[in-house]
Protein backbone atom coordinates (compact mmCIF):
# COMPACT_ATOMS: atom_id res chain seq x y z
CA UNK A 1 0.00 0.00 0.00
CA UNK A 2 2.59 2.69 0.33
CA UNK A 3 4.26 2.35 -2.96
CA UNK A 4 1.22 4.93 -4.29
CA UNK A 5 0.72 6.99 -1.13
CA UNK A 6 -1.31 9.66 -3.69
CA UNK A 7 -3.58 6.68 -5.03
CA UNK A 8 -6.93 7.45 -3.97
CA UNK A 9 -8.04 4.49 -1.77
CA UNK A 10 -10.66 1.95 -1.99
CA UNK A 11 -12.94 0.54 0.35
CA UNK A 12 -11.13 -3.04 0.59
CA UNK A 13 -8.30 -0.30 1.40
CA UNK A 14 -10.19 0.96 3.95
CA UNK A 15 -11.61 -2.44 5.37
CA UNK A 16 -7.64 -3.52 5.23
CA UNK A 17 -6.74 -0.41 7.19
CA UNK A 18 -9.90 -0.82 10.06
CA UNK A 19 -9.14 -4.55 10.17
CA UNK A 20 -5.13 -3.96 10.93
CA UNK A 21 -6.59 -1.17 13.68
CA UNK A 22 -8.61 -4.50 15.35
CA UNK A 23 -5.82 -6.67 15.63
CA UNK A 24 -4.13 -3.71 17.51
CA UNK A 25 -6.76 -3.19 19.68
CA UNK A 26 -6.96 -7.04 20.52
CA UNK A 27 -2.98 -7.65 20.71
CA UNK A 28 -3.38 -4.43 23.53
CA UNK A 29 -1.34 -2.00 21.21
CA UNK A 30 -4.45 1.10 20.99
CA UNK A 31 -7.17 1.72 23.71
CA UNK A 32 -10.73 1.86 22.18
CA UNK A 33 -10.97 5.59 22.12
CA UNK A 34 -7.49 5.80 19.79
CA UNK A 35 -9.12 3.07 17.51
CA UNK A 36 -12.33 4.75 17.07
CA UNK A 37 -10.72 7.88 16.01
CA UNK A 38 -8.68 5.30 13.98
CA UNK A 39 -11.05 4.00 12.07
CA UNK A 40 -13.69 7.10 11.63
CA UNK A 41 -10.13 8.80 9.59
CA UNK A 42 -9.92 5.49 8.14
CA UNK A 43 -13.36 5.41 6.78
CA UNK A 44 -12.96 9.28 5.77
CA UNK A 45 -9.63 8.78 3.87
CA UNK A 46 -9.12 9.41 0.63
CA UNK A 47 -5.69 8.23 -0.36
CA UNK A 48 -3.97 5.27 0.45
CA UNK A 49 -1.36 7.77 2.01
CA UNK A 50 -3.57 8.56 4.55
CA UNK A 51 -4.06 5.13 5.66
CA UNK A 52 -0.52 4.48 5.88
CA UNK A 53 -0.58 7.11 8.38
CA UNK A 54 -2.95 5.78 10.67
CA UNK A 55 -0.89 2.17 11.04
CA UNK A 56 2.67 3.16 10.73
CA UNK A 57 3.17 3.13 14.32
CA UNK A 58 1.66 -0.31 15.10
CA UNK A 59 3.96 -3.15 15.27
CA UNK A 60 3.51 -5.71 12.51
CA UNK A 61 0.46 -7.90 13.73
CA UNK A 62 0.94 -11.27 15.26
CA UNK A 63 -0.18 -14.17 13.91
CA UNK A 64 -0.27 -17.25 16.32
CA UNK A 65 1.49 -20.62 14.22
CA UNK A 66 -0.81 -23.21 13.20
CA UNK A 67 -0.80 -26.07 15.89
CA UNK A 68 0.89 -28.78 14.46
CA UNK A 69 -0.86 -31.91 12.91
CA UNK A 70 -1.76 -34.45 15.90
CA UNK A 71 0.51 -37.45 16.07
CA UNK A 72 -1.56 -40.71 15.99
CA UNK A 73 -1.47 -42.59 19.02
CA UNK A 74 -1.20 -46.26 19.05
CA UNK A 75 -2.15 -48.74 16.19
CA UNK A 76 -5.21 -47.82 13.58
CA UNK A 77 -8.93 -49.10 14.46
CA UNK A 78 -8.23 -51.31 11.47
CA UNK A 79 -5.33 -53.19 12.99
CA UNK A 80 -6.82 -54.09 16.25
CA UNK A 81 -9.82 -55.34 14.64
CA UNK A 82 -7.08 -57.46 12.71
CA UNK A 83 -5.53 -58.48 16.14
CA UNK A 84 -9.27 -58.98 17.56
CA UNK A 85 -10.24 -61.47 14.95
CA UNK A 86 -6.89 -63.23 14.75
CA UNK A 87 -7.36 -64.16 18.39
CA UNK A 88 -10.65 -64.86 17.99
CA UNK A 89 -10.22 -67.33 15.33
CA UNK A 90 -7.64 -68.80 17.76
CA UNK A 91 -10.05 -69.32 20.60
CA UNK A 92 -12.84 -71.35 18.26
CA UNK A 93 -10.30 -73.19 16.89
CA UNK A 94 -8.36 -74.16 20.06
CA UNK A 95 -12.63 -75.00 22.29
CA UNK A 96 -13.33 -76.80 18.87
CA UNK A 97 -10.34 -78.99 19.24
CA UNK A 98 -10.82 -79.17 22.57
CA UNK A 99 -14.33 -80.45 21.72
CA UNK A 100 -13.22 -83.25 19.51
CA UNK A 101 -10.42 -84.34 21.74
CA UNK A 102 -12.90 -84.42 24.68
CA UNK A 103 -15.66 -86.30 22.88
CA UNK A 104 -13.13 -88.90 20.97
CA UNK A 105 -11.40 -91.47 23.12
CA UNK A 106 -8.07 -91.28 20.64
CA UNK A 107 -5.94 -88.82 21.45
CA UNK A 108 -6.24 -86.17 18.75
CA UNK A 109 -3.47 -84.03 17.17
CA UNK A 110 -3.58 -80.18 18.30
CA UNK A 111 -4.44 -79.33 14.34
CA UNK A 112 -4.95 -75.71 15.39
CA UNK A 113 -0.57 -75.29 15.48
CA UNK A 114 -0.45 -75.67 11.73
CA UNK A 115 -3.03 -73.09 10.87
CA UNK A 116 -1.98 -70.03 12.54
CA UNK A 117 1.52 -69.45 12.49
CA UNK A 118 1.45 -67.79 9.33
CA UNK A 119 -1.55 -65.97 9.94
CA UNK A 120 0.44 -64.42 12.99
CA UNK A 121 3.45 -64.16 11.33
CA UNK A 122 1.90 -61.74 8.77
CA UNK A 123 -0.07 -59.81 11.68
CA UNK A 124 3.38 -59.57 13.23
CA UNK A 125 5.28 -58.02 10.47
CA UNK A 126 2.05 -56.13 9.99
CA UNK A 127 2.18 -54.38 13.14
CA UNK A 128 5.73 -53.64 13.03
CA UNK A 129 5.24 -51.72 9.68
CA UNK A 130 2.38 -49.78 10.94
CA UNK A 131 4.42 -48.80 13.93
CA UNK A 132 7.74 -47.77 12.10
CA UNK A 133 5.26 -45.39 9.78
CA UNK A 134 3.91 -44.00 12.34
CA UNK A 135 7.28 -43.34 14.23
CA UNK A 136 8.47 -41.70 11.00
CA UNK A 137 5.52 -39.89 10.52
CA UNK A 138 5.81 -38.32 14.19
CA UNK A 139 9.72 -37.32 13.45
CA UNK A 140 8.87 -35.79 10.31
CA UNK A 141 10.74 -35.41 7.27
Amino acid sequence: MDQHRDVRASDTDREATAERLRLAVEEGCLDFGEFDDRVGRAYRSVTRGELVELVADLPAPHRPSPAPAPVPRGLPRWLKVLWTGWVALLGVNIAVWAAVSASDPCPVDFWPKDLFPPALILAVVTTVTVARRRAATAEGP
